[in-house]
Formats: structure tokens, sequence, C-alpha cells
């Protein structure tokens, strides 16, 4: 998926800067049942952390109902020449309110057309998702990313029990 689908309606995706940290730092605070960290393990200092590590090199997407950061997707550039044509750690958050309505896909659809424009090349997106989000595997999916393996026990929820995490590909273009 390269090409870009029309965006909901009231929907504006721009690429985040630092200075959108405290309002990602938010997003993902509301957004923390599918992520791998609690609210409490989230602050601003890990947030600006994260953004300054895919702004460079990387991708930090945020898609705006108005003034509001309805979600983000971000990825950072793997450091290693070797894997200069992998983004890896991808992190997508839509806020609970906005979720069902095209956010994550039309997040996906920016990120992925902007992702063919980097150079050195993009021919890689990795992410890893727990098992338990089967609506967020099935976007991932619809997308083209596919499974590549199970790390087993890998999540610990808060009742104790674990879930598998799910590595999951993306390859873009052609194979050399």
């Amino acid at each position: 998926m390269t090409s870009r689908t029309p965006h909901p309606a009231g929907l504006s995706l721009r690429p985040l800067s630092l200075a959108d940290a405290p309002a990602v730092l938010a997003l993902m605070r509301r957004a923390e049942g599918g992520l791998g960290r609690l609210p409490d393990e989230m602050d601003l200092p890990w947030m600006e952390e994260a953004l300054a590590g895919a702004l460079a090199g990387g991708l930090a997407i945020g898609a705006w109902e108005g003034s509001r950061l309805a979600g983000m997707i971000k990825a950072s550039r793997m450091p290693s020449v070797q894997f200069q044509h992998v983004l890896w750690d991808l992190t997508v958050a839509v806020d609970p309110g906005s979720q069902g309505r095209g956010v994550g896909h039309s997040l996906f659809s920016e990120f992925l057309a902007r992702a063919a424009t980097l150079m050195p090349r993009i021919e890689r997106v990795e992410l890893v998702v727990r098992e338990g989000l089967s609506h967020a595997i099935r976007l991932y999916e619809r997308v083209g990313f596919r499974q590549e393996g199970r790390f087993e026990r890998r999540f610990r929820l808060p009742d104790g029990t674990c879930e598998a995490d799910l590595p999951m590909a993306l390859l873009i273009g052609p194979r050399p």
C-alpha cells in the first residue's frame, strides 16, 4: 500500500516535531491499552527521546482533528549501516474516541507514502504486536504486514497472564 487514500472528514495529517511531544504523550496515555507501556511508565523525557529517534532518519506523523491529536505513527531507522533500509520499532496509537473511523488506516497510508521518499531507500518496516490485539493485527495485515514469528509469553498482562508478541514486517518494493 503506497498510494495515499482519502482521509476521514476533518482529519489532517502532518509530520510531528519535538514540540508535539506533550500532545503525543497525552495521546499515548489515552491509548495505553494497546501499547507496551503503562501510563505511569510514560513521561515527557521518554516521549521526547522516542520522537527524536524517529525524527533522526525515520518518520513521525500525527493525525489531527482540529487542534486535537487523534492519532500518531512513528518508526525509527535502524542505526547500523547494514540496516539503513529498515524502519523498526513502529508505534501507532489512535485515541479511543477516534478508533474505527479510518484514522489508523490514514496514518499508515501517509506513513508508507512518505517512507517511499526516504533515502537511503526503505525496503522493510517492522513492528511487534501482542496477540490479543486482534483489531490492530487486522489493520496491519490490511496494509500489507505479515507475521514473521512468535515470542511466547513475552507480554505480561496486569492480571498476571501472558500473551505472545508477534513480530510483523512489511516489505516495500521489488526484491533486489
